[in-house]
């Protein structure tokens, strides 16, 4: 009996050495036997799947200031007149559309944005400045018998020659709230959500000239809107050689539409006599949902200076802004052209 409780003791004495922990001869203790040796991994300190990439200079307000010169052509496929071989369109062999000329126009873009500490957020405002003027004149072709102006009704004699211009003024506001990020060691990319309002006149003046009867016959054709609504895009740099990135930008947004005045006055003064000569239309309530898109490309350098106290950013860049709306005159506007930006972080 004796020998049966040492034996009991023995065992149990061997089972509890054998589920202590390991130590090695530096004094190291390891996992647990039959376990392989290792350490536990400690929680993350630095977010690198996400990382920040915002430019942070010491010292410094969390702000910073851009103006941007942009150089804009537009593009509204807008017909002037319409030359024909023979008044009669059943007989006519030969007839031709000619549409508007449009030439690049300055205009300038001037922003202020804010650095948040909560997680590097990035708010901005923007405002956009385009208004241009483009002028064109149209002379009957000696192979034509009729010219006949758009934007005039049709008239019984034809005309010589037509002067056509089209002004435009286009102001943008833009509200935007993003954050820079790492997704590569050279590739930063920030997506963005925002607000973006706008207020667009468009006013069309046709003064066509009849030589044979000494007259000239106008029209006026004026629009007024306004657009407001969500936008979501996203900017992107992909850096190059020191301070040198290829960058571009993608945005689309969807947009209220309101006409506040819509604005026809025709003249044709060679018409019969028991015709009214002058016919005004005007109209003030119309709105419609429409869609903007806005796609850049370009070329960015970047530095800072005075001890990482600032920071510069210029950026060389083609734009290109688009409106599409079957209430414009051609159902559609687009604006393309050079910008160059200039930005600096305190």
């Amino acid at each position: 009996m004796f020998r049966i409780v040492i034996f009991l003791l023995i065992g149990t004495f061997s089972t509890l050495f054998a589920k202590q922990d390991y130590t090695d001869d530096s004094g190291t203790e390891c996992c647990k036997q039959p376990e392989p040796c290792c350490t536990i991994p400690k929680e993350p300190t630095i977010a690198a799947y996400n990382s920040s990439a915002r430019i942070d200079v010491c010292g410094s307000q969390d702000a910073y200031l851009t103006l941007s010169f942009i150089y804009w052509k537009l593009e509204e496929n807008i017909f002037v007149a319409k030359f024909k071989a023979d008044g009669d369109d059943q007989h006519n062999d030969r007839s031709k559309f000619s549409t508007m000329d449009y030439d690049y126009k300055p205009g300038f873009k001037i922003g202020l944005g804010y650095n948040f500490e909560y997680d590097d957020w990035n708010a901005y405002i923007e405002y956009t400045r385009y208004h241009a003027t483009n002028s064109v004149s149209r002379t009957r072709p000696g192979w034509a018998q009729f010219m006949e102006p758009v934007y005039n009704r049709l008239t019984n004699t034809t005309g010589d020659e037509l002067d056509f211009k089209l002004k435009i003024e286009y102001d943008m506001l833009d509200l935007d709230l993003s954050r820079w990020q790492y997704t590569g060691q050279k590739l930063l990319f920030k997506a963005f959500l925002g607000l973006h309002g706008a207020k667009l006149d468009e006013d069309i003046t046709s003064v066509f000239k009849i030589s044979s009867l000494n007259i000239v016959n106008n029209a006026i054709y004026s629009i007024k809107q306004w657009f407001i609504g969500p936008k979501i895009g996203f900017f992107y740099k992909w850096k190059l050689i020191n301070s040198f990135s290829l960058s571009g930008k993608g945005s689309s947004a969807l947009l209220y539409q309101k006409f506040t005045k819509i604005f026809l006055r025709q003249d044709d003064l060679d018409t019969l006599v028991n015709v009214f000569p002058t016919l005004t239309t005007t109209e003030h309530r119309r709105s419609s949902v429409n869609g903007l898109f806005e796609l850049m490309i370009g070329f960015e350098f970047d530095k800072y200076f005075y001890y990482n106290k600032y920071h510069f950013n210029g950026l060389a860049g083609y734009d290109l802004h688009g409106i599409a709306s079957h209430l414009l005159p051609p159902g559609w506007l687009a604006l393309h052209g050079l910008t160059l930006s200039a930005r600096l972080d305190f």
